[in-house]
């Protein structure tokens, strides 16, 4: 009992958490590891439904940073990356177990989830489970993704705390950890089951296809392509064209002073002010 009780666990990221409330809020029915972003320091454990939920509190911020504070702690065979703004179906754990099982080669599932907002951040949708080849696409968030822990921990895959919500570039964690599994030999998977729900009603760095998206754009794609950083500035500078508060030029030029940022580890508030 105990070890099919293990086999599954979600990893979620959150702040400022005094309680174990999220369990209710996203829909959780399995076991849980938070790694809380608070003002203090401390460990808190709370059972239900049969169920183990963790909180790692600590006064660390940054997406990155806490999400290696998770995979340091899990105990799940099978892991989910979670954000607490998720809403979870009934059957999750069920579903990714399901799946893993009959994909026994399988390091990392992407799973298809629902979105209030799709037209501020679209989501790939898949309809047929399927292996990745070494060329595919790789347009997934953090959320959607499901992993061997034991594959995660023998790789040495672990999140940059360069990027993402609360580090010195405000996004792009999720790719540059992808990126680099699939380069240490992972096998990939795409699901066409869903799993939840995610509400980009509020979000840490999104704030609109401003100077400071497309700061952090560019100091993500330095980070990814740097021989071919101009051909990636400019499709990303076409494809965020619609919407955008700022015209073609500046887009090509918020990217440039990204890839400088990067060099030098200078925040976009930073480079404004200076």
């Amino acid at each position: 009992m105990e070890e099919h009780q293990n086999r599954f666990q979600i990893l979620c990221v959150t702040m400022h958490q005094t309680d174990f409330s999220k369990i209710s809020d996203m829909n959780i029915h399995s076991n849980v590891l938070f790694a809380n972003q608070a003002n203090e320091t401390k460990y808190e454990k709370f059972c239900f439904e049969n169920k183990k939920a963790e909180m790692i509190t600590t006064e660390t911020r940054g997406v990155g940073v806490n999400r290696n504070l998770s995979l340091t702690y899990a105990t799940g065979e099978i892991c989910l990356f979670a954000d607490d703004d998720m809403l979870y179906r009934d059957d999750l754990e069920t579903t990714v177990l399901n799946e893993f099982d009959a994909h026994p080669d399988a390091d990392v599932i992407i799973f298809n989830i629902e979105t209030d907002k799709d037209e501020i951040r679209k989501q790939k949708v898949y309809y047929k489970t399927k292996r990745c080849g070494p060329f595919s696409r790789m347009p997934w968030g953090g959320v959607r993704i499901a992993f061997r822990l034991d594959s995660v921990k023998k790789a040495n895959v672990w999140f940059t705390t360069l990027f993402g919500g609360g580090a010195v570039f405000a996004s792009g964690e999720d790719s540059i950890w992808l990126k680099e599994a699939k380069k240490k030999g992972l096998v990939f998977y795409v699901s066409d089951k869903f799993i939840g729900k995610v509400s980009f009603g509020e979000s840490s760095w999104f704030t609109g296809r401003n100077e400071k998206l497309f700061y952090a754009r560019g100091a993500y794609i330095y980070a990814m392509h740097k021989r071919s950083f101009w051909v990636w500035c400019l499709y990303y500078a076409f494809r965020f064209r619609k919407n955008s508060t700022i015209s073609f030029a500046d887009r090509l030029r918020w990217m440039k002073n990204g890839r400088n940022g990067f060099i030098d580890v200078v925040s976009y508030e930073k480079f404004s002010r200076d």
